[in-house]
């Protein structure tokens, strides 16, 4: 059940739940991506990764705006607009989860290579 629009004392109109969803969400957004800045000026967070996620957090500001664009399909699905992009933002991080799992696969993999690589030039190194 959706609660009632509440008053902006400033000029007199009633904002919609869907007005409060689109701030909510796209401040949210603004709010992590100074975080992500903050650790790529610490040297927290690689610059190919930077450039990602500040990449998907300006679709996340662009979606939060833009919430009455999914209203057809919120009403559909009998759930607000807020739910919607809140779902797909869930769905495009366990994406990234994913890409990142297969990114630590490969590093683990070139890790014990090396591993096993240096173990043979040291036993070279003492046979000799």
């Amino acid at each position: 059940m959706a609660r009632p629009a509440t008053l902006d004392s400033e000029k007199g109109n009633l904002m919609s739940d869907q007005m409060i969803q689109s701030i909510t969400i796209a401040t949210i957004a603004v709010c992590f991506g100074l975080l992500v800045l903050s650790l790529a000026r610490r040297g927290m967070l690689s610059f190919r990764y930077t450039i990602g996620w500040l990449a998907l957090l300006s679709i996340a500001v662009l979606a939060g705006l833009l919430t009455f664009i999914v209203s057809p399909v919120a009403r559909w699905i009998g759930t607000s607009e807020g739910v919607i992009v809140s779902a797909a933002a869930v769905l495009v991080l366990l994406l990234i989860c994913i890409q990142l799992s297969i990114s630590v696969s490969g590093l683990q993999k070139q890790i014990r290579s090396l591993a096993e690589h240096i173990a043979i030039l040291e036993s070279d190194e003492t046979s000799a």
